[in-house]
């Protein structure tokens, strides 16, 4: 129940920030990070369709980025050797903010400003609060 107060808040604080950062995608990938593929993906289900209400995008795009994500850092960090750390959590992070927004490229064929800052920004906060969400 506190992981979807979260991302009620992360939703929040994401819409209203000045700066632009993907907390939502961020959320994604620590729930497959710290709770496996499966978390991840049901957590990225339900931030997708958290996004789909609140959006006017393509119908079920949010739905299959943000679910896979999750499951993507899941399934790797299964997969590939994994030390707890900030600079994983980094790494980890920065791949899957880049997934995500070269998916969103893919399917739409639409560039969003300001992304590679998005991605930097994103991965260097995300310590911070895959710390705060623990």
């Amino acid at each position: 129940m506190l992981l979807f107060i979260w991302i009620i808040i992360l939703g929040l604080l994401q819409s209203a920030a000045p700066l632009n950062i993907n907390f939502l995608a961020l959320f994604a990938i620590f729930a497959g990070l710290k709770k496996g593929p499966l978390w991840g993906l049901c957590i990225g289900i339900f931030i997708g369709a958290f996004t789909e209400i609140l959006s006017s995008q393509t119908s079920g795009l949010n739905l299959m980025l943000y679910s896979g994500i999750g499951l993507a850092a899941g399934i790797i960090k299964q997969n590939i050797y994994y030390k707890e750390g900030i600079a994983m959590e980094f790494l980890f992070s920065f791949f899957g903010m880049l997934f995500f927004y070269l998916a969103y490229f893919a399917f739409t064929r639409t560039a969003q400003a300001g992304v590679l800052f998005t991605i930097i920004f994103s991965s260097l906060i995300s310590p911070l609060l895959f710390r705060l969400i623990e």
